[in-house]
């Protein structure tokens, strides 16, 4: 790949990428900084001798938020480190630190059209409109895919269900 389109393409896509992770490591910026780094570097690699995807932020963001996934899994069965403990990483608190994990695996388990309109709404601050337009569905099938998505969040997460799942 030439220097001059890595550089733009870069330059492009930094932004919107960091504040993408940003939204789903609970501002968390040592583990930001880490997962966009290392999208670039798979990015790096995996465009060698190849075309670059049309919509390299989208494939950006898939590498992002599977690296955020396979982090978030091995923290979760570590059992001598603990929440928090990952190198380099410090938490707000244990506690958010458990409940962002919780949530957002519980969310990566829903199915690829539940979670994205999911993400979409509450992270990425995306209107029903937005969403449908994206998803090339009408507003009324986003409006049940988030009801939907939102009864199989209720039904997983403990606090949902103690809370009468409020905040779901």
């Amino acid at each position: 790949m030439r220097e001059e389109l890595w550089l733009r393409i870069y330059r492009e896509t930094v932004r919107p990428l960091y504040g993408y992770m940003a939204k789903r490591t609970g501002g968390n910026r040592a583990l930001t900084e880490d997962i966009v780094q290392e999208s670039y570097l798979r990015a790096l690699d995996s465009w060698k001798g190849r075309a670059v995807p049309e919509a390299p932020l989208a494939w950006l963001k898939q590498v992002a938020r599977n690296i955020l996934i396979d982090c978030l899994r091995r923290r979760k069965w570590d059992a001598d480190a603990g929440p928090g403990r990952a190198e380099g990483v410090e938490p707000r608190t244990p506690a958010d630190e458990f409940e962002s994990l919780e949530l957002f695996m519980a969310v990566a388990a829903l199915g690829r059209k539940k979670a994205r309109a999911l993400e979409a709404f509450y992270f990425d601050g995306l209107s029903v409109r937005e969403i449908a337009a994206e998803m090339a569905v009408s507003e009324r099938a986003v409006e049940g895919l988030l009801r939907r998505a939102r009864g199989s969040l209720r039904a997983v997460l403990p606090e949902a269900r103690a809370e009468g799942g409020t905040h779901v």
